[in-house]
């Protein structure tokens, strides 16, 4: 039996930080390249998505945790592949397609630590014939990364998951997200839903705090950067002020907050004390370079909970 089953992409993430690279905050991102070379100071390699990262950030946890997932049978799903050995999720769900190219990332650094995404999908999304619809019957938890803008089969997952008492998790991604009519008649289905501010105000405008009673999810959060984030349930709303620290890539701070969340909930923590998980664990992710790299075990965890 697991505790919970994680569902999203799994990625080759390419990270190139110059000095020469000047980007504007989330939100307004603006690069402006001049001259025909630019130097690049660090280069990492390293697997991504939403999948594999929070499937890592739970197992690494100590929780019982399987990933599913899609890549290709190219270079980078066998780089992939051999560099997810380490990790100690189960993996059997997570599968290498014949003549499918896997999903790439290059992201370029500024030296304040924000970033241009540069993505090439290669059609391996999850999808219903390679989705195991039997192991929902095998989990306590369940949660949703992005299924790279299949609503309807999310939509199915969700319907199947309640019919097995599953507790669902809800972090929708950008082309989920540009079908809110559709996603949004599978909030009241969901046990949490994890959104940005700028995606909270996309589904219920400015004054998305007032909307959140009527939103349908048992929980919102909502993650507002250096703001802190604000915590829904039971008509309660609630906001943890933001962790101070060196941001040095923000690339896997909101699976790395999810991760830290939902562990929380999972071992009965209170929802300040999830919340505040949540911030230690995006905190020690946003400190260095790539998704999975700074995530916590569960002792490193409630070291930090205990300090703050």
């Amino acid at each position: 039996m697991y505790d919970i089953i994680t569902v999203g992409s799994a990625t080759i993430d390419i990270f190139l930080r110059s000095d020469g690279f000047v980007i504007n905050d989330r939100g307004q991102e603006v690069l402006t390249l001049s001259g025909g070379k630019i130097e690049v100071g660090e280069k990492v390699v390293a697997v991504g998505g939403g999948g594999t990262n929070t499937a890592a950030g739970f197992s690494r946890l100590g929780l019982a945790c399987a990933c599913v997932g899609r890549f290709g049978n190219d270079w980078a799903g066998n780089w992939l592949k051999e560099n997810l050995e380490q990790e100690t999720f189960d993996k059997q769900y997570l599968k290498q397609i014949n003549n499918e190219e896997t999903d790439l990332s290059t992201i370029l650094l500024s030296p304040t630590g924000e970033r241009i995404i540069l993505t090439f999908r290669g059609r391996t999304r999850v999808d219903k014939a390679t989705f195991p619809f039997n192991v929902l019957s095998e989990t306590c938890w369940l949660y949703l990364a992005s299924l790279e803008g299949n609503v309807d089969l999310l939509s199915e997952i969700i319907d199947q998951s309640r019919k097995h008492r599953v507790s669902v998790v809800l972090n929708p991604g950008n082309l989920e997200l540009k079908q809110k009519d559709l996603l949004r008649k599978t909030f009241s289905k969901i046990k949490v839903l994890v959104v940005n501010e700028e995606e909270a105000k996309f589904f219920w405008g400015g004054e998305y705090l007032e909307a959140l009673e009527k939103s349908g999810p048992e929980v919102v959060v909502v993650t507002c950067g250096k703001k802190g984030a604000y915590f829904y349930q039971n008509d309660q709303i609630f906001k943890v002020p933001a962790l101070e620290g060196e941001v040095v890539d923000a690339t896997g701070a909101g699976d790395a907050f999810s991760t830290g969340l939902v562990a929380g909930l999972i071992w009965g923590y209170s929802p300040r004390k999830a919340v505040q998980a949540g911030m230690i664990e995006a905190l020690s992710v946003i400190g260095k370079i790539g998704s999975k790299e700074g995530l916590l075990t569960k002792k490193e965890l409630e070291e930090r909970l205990t300090r703050s």
